[in-house]
């Protein structure tokens, strides 16, 4: 089963043929998604979002902990693991809903955006 990573805070420069090889040193990769927006669209730089599909659960759950953090060309990068959308936001929620996460709902909002 494959699993996906999400990568914030990549390098504007970033091709998905060079996220392909950045992940590839944990294990096979399925896919790569650099995202752009219509501006990004016609300059040819990237968000700064990357979305990276790995052919193993295993080696994306390595790929967030050995990368999670880390200095690639300059740039703290920022992995997350994919979760089923219904769960993400059932959590968000859950926390609106008991008060304790309002800015919670609003950055989640604001990740459907970017993605």
């Amino acid at each position: 089963m494959a699993s996906r990573i999400y990568i914030d805070n990549l390098p504007v420069d970033m091709t998905e043929d060079g996220l392909r090889d950045f992940f590839t040193q944990i294990g096979e990769v399925q896919s790569v998604k650099v995202k752009k927006d219509l501006l990004t669209m016609l300059t040819d730089h990237p968000k700064g979002h990357g979305i990276v599909d790995m052919a193993l659960e295993v080696d994306a759950y390595r790929a967030v902990n050995v990368f999670e953090g880390a200095t690639f060309r300059d740039k703290k990068i920022h992995l997350e693991e994919s979760r089923p959308l219904i769960e993400k936001a059932k959590n968000i929620f859950e926390n609106i809903a008991d008060g304790s996460s309002l800015a919670g709902f609003v950055r989640w909002k604001d990740h459907f955006k970017n993605h």
